[in-house]
């Protein structure tokens, strides 16, 4: 039985070792008297079973324990105090580290040196745990190790990085990050954590900090995480996180200014003064901060959420760390107010507007919808054609866009256009059914309704496809609903059901396939629901061209002009499915099966390809595509523009590259791309996250 178990919990330690060190991993843990006057005893251990045997030669009565975090080398263990503890001539430092393996984030709340935290101390510092944890899922990251210190809180985010200084600066600059966007009165993000050789207080051991008291006791410290299989957070995370850090010098990056902006003449405290902003203002390491009591975006978000950041070269920046506010910077706090502060050129399209507009109209019964045509006009009475003066005295129509999710195609055109219609052709296995789903989550998350039809699949087999997308890696779980697979938990897939809710309709198949029979009830709920956008998936489950001869291609125009009738009288934007004729080589638009009829009705033309072996071994001879098969960061998918509506964004044979994320089946713009939809509010993230395993 150990001696000092009022000390140390053997079963916390062993917990600590088993989710923080690898199998044999090497690693110091070091023993420091709690009031700095004692010496320092250092020990080099392979395994919990050894470490726990050596806390019996030692006394542990008011000393903290602490341990490496990062990968040593392993020479190390040739020292005087391997597999003991010894007086501390020789510990670990930065020369001794081959890799950083953990990002420490280590909250501590503000207080008095050498002194215990309170309760509400310590209070504090779990809520700002948990807006980290939130913030980050956000950005992407995987979820951290989670961890009481006995006064504070860690989150120890999993990394595999060499040890070099170009990442010693980044591993600094996340801290720093962090500590700019979070740091308030009462807890402070400890941006000293960035070396190499840091250590970390060892979880499982008493943190002995002062005298204990009622007000200010001394307190364990423990890993809250269970399971021992943290996920790698890969370096373009970390990377996605420090681009929120502002710059002391101006960048001419058009990227780069929409998180900085160099603002030399002007006097911030004279533009917030002016436009009712109440704030409280602190100096900082690099910058004076003004914490503003109400976020300008969102009026929820108080209480210094929401920072502006004056540096000493008159550079401005603007952060709230809530994800719904992650896009906004100084320039958009500028335009809210002062919508003409900027060259126009400089402002990117912001679409979001036109969106609101639209649903108002809807909601205002401004926007009709017309049923079909289905006899021919009165000829005699009819003055069907106009002269140029006469059109151009018609008031131009508003042009209704709907994002699809797709950078380009959304920046460069504006997304789908209402009264119009897409088709999408490609190979099998190339992500048709994703990039729909990817479409359809997108113009939910804003607000649209959504007609989908599937013939191919079931109505809960493509349900949960849209679920497992909707959800995000963080809620993806291996084994729990197909065997070897990934699942979503219950309680996630009725929060994205009830997020879904009336914005998605999905048709049912037992009622019948064929064309005849869904073109009916298409046409009744496009029409009864205002439908902003219609799937279909795909147009030859639906018997479409099944007859031999010219029969067929008759059925496939007739069918593709329904739909391009359909999409203007029902103001909505149809994207259909259509199979390719050949299953293997190059795909063009004259390649889907049936009638160029196809190619020619279509606003808009989509050909997907699967970045496989085929495709690297032939492309360069088909396309004039910059692949380059070798590096591992290009897409997995890519999207070929094959028609554009108009032209005018020239699109036209544009290669848009995608990638495939496995276990969420989305389509990401970036690798780092993490789309976090309505239904996984902060607020519910954060309860989530608490509910499930923080104690916070």
């Amino acid at each position: 039985m150990m001696r000092w178990t009022q000390y140390i919990n053997e079963h916390e330690v062993r917990k600590a070792i088993a989710i923080l060190k690898n199998s044999s991993e090497l690693f110091e843990c070091r023993i420091l008297d709690g009031s700095r006057k004692g010496k320092t005893l250092s020990g080099y251990f392979t395994s919990a079973d050894e470490l726990l045997k050596q806390f019996d030669t030692v006394d542990v009565r008011g000393k903290n324990i602490y341990i490496t975090l990062n990968e040593i080398d392993e020479s190390c263990y040739s020292r005087l105090q391997h597999d003991r503890f010894l007086q501390a001539d020789t510990t670990t430092t930065d020369k001794d580290v081959t890799a950083y393996k953990w990002l420490f984030i280590d909250l501590d709340p503000v207080r008095a040196s050498g002194i215990s935290s309170s309760n509400a101390e310590l209070k504090a510092a779990e809520d700002m745990a948990r807006k980290i944890v939130s913030y980050l899922t956000g950005l992407g990251f995987e979820n951290p190790v989670k961890a009481l210190s006995g006064n504070g809180c860690h989150l120890l985010y999993r990394i595999s990085l060499e040890k070099n200084k170009e990442n010693c600066l980044l591993v600094q600059e996340c801290l720093q990050t962090l500590s700019m966007i979070f740091d308030n009165d009462q807890v402070k993000v400890d941006k000293t954590n960035f070396n190499p050789s840091r250590i970390c207080k060892l979880h499982g051991t008493l943190a002995q900090k002062g005298t204990s008291t009622e007000d200010r006791p001394h307190r364990f410290s423990r890993i809250f995480t269970d399971s021992t299989d943290v996920k790698v957070n890969k370096k373009m995370f970390l990377e996605k996180l420090v681009v929120q850090l502002p710059r002391q010098e101006q960048s001419q990056s058009r990227q780069y200014q929409q998180y900085y902006h160099d603002n030399s003449q002007f006097n911030v405290e004279d533009f917030m003064r002016e436009h009712g902003m109440t704030y409280k203002e602190q100096q900082g390491d690099r910058a004076r901060i003004f914490r503003l009591d109400e976020c300008p975006f969102d009026s929820n978000h108080k209480n210094g959420d929401a920072k502006i950041f004056l540096y000493p070269n008159g550079a401005i920046a603007f952060k709230c760390h809530h994800n719904s506010c992650a896009n906004k910077h100084w320039q958009d706090v500028r335009l809210l107010y002062e919508p003409d502060a900027y060259d126009q050129s400089d402002i990117d399209n912001h679409i979001e507007e036109g969106y609101a507009k639209h649903n108002r109209l809807k909601q205002e019964g401004k926007i009709q919808y017309s049923p079909m045509v289905e006899t021919e006009p009165d000829i005699a009475n009819v003055k069907a054609f106009r002269t140029a003066i006469e059109i151009l005295a018609d008031q131009e129509p508003e042009h209704e866009m709907i994002r699809c999710g797709v950078d380009t195609i959304d920046e460069r055109a504006g997304g789908l256009e209402k009264q119009c219609i897409t088709v999408v052709t490609g190979l099998s296995g190339c992500g048709k059914t994703t990039f729909l789903g990817n479409i359809m989550l997108r113009a939910i998350n804003d607000g649209h309704s959504v007609v989908c039809y599937s013939g191919e699949m079931s109505n809960r087999k493509y349900l949960d496809w849209m679920i497992r997308q909707a959800a995000g890696k963080t809620n993806i779980e291996i084994g729990t609903q197909y065997r070897n697979g990934y699942g979503v938990r219950k309680e996630v897939q009725d929060k994205i059901a009830f997020w879904m809710g009336g914005h998605f309709h999905l048709y049912d198949n037992k009622i019948g396939r064929r064309f005849k029979t869904v073109a009916g009830f298409l046409k009744k709920e496009l029409q009864s629901m205002k439908a902003d956008l219609c799937v279909i998936d795909n147009m030859m489950s639906l018997g479409v061209g099944s007859m031999n001869g010219s029969q067929k291609y008759d059925e496939q125009t007739e069918f593709v002009w329904w739909l391009k009738e359909m999409a203007q009288l029902s103001n909505t934007h149809i994207i259909f499915v259509a199979h390719p004729r050949k299953a293997s080589g190059f795909l063009r638009l004259t390649d889907i099966s049936g009638t160029a009829d196809i190619g020619n009705t279509v606003d808009s033309a989509f050909i997907l390809h699967r970045v496989n072996q085929n495709f690297r071994n032939g492309y360069k001879e088909f396309f004039k595509y910059d692949y380059d098969p070798k590096d591992e960061s290009k897409a997995t998918n890519l999207i070929e523009v094959a028609k554009d509506r108009d032209g005018d964004s020239g699109l036209q044979d544009t290669f848009i590259n995608l990638y495939f994320e496995e276990n969420t089946k989305r389509l990401l713009n970036a690798p780092d791309e993490y789309v976090r939809y309505g239904w996984d509010t902060e607020a519910s993230a954060i309860n989530e996250l608490s509910e499930r395993d923080m104690p916070f």
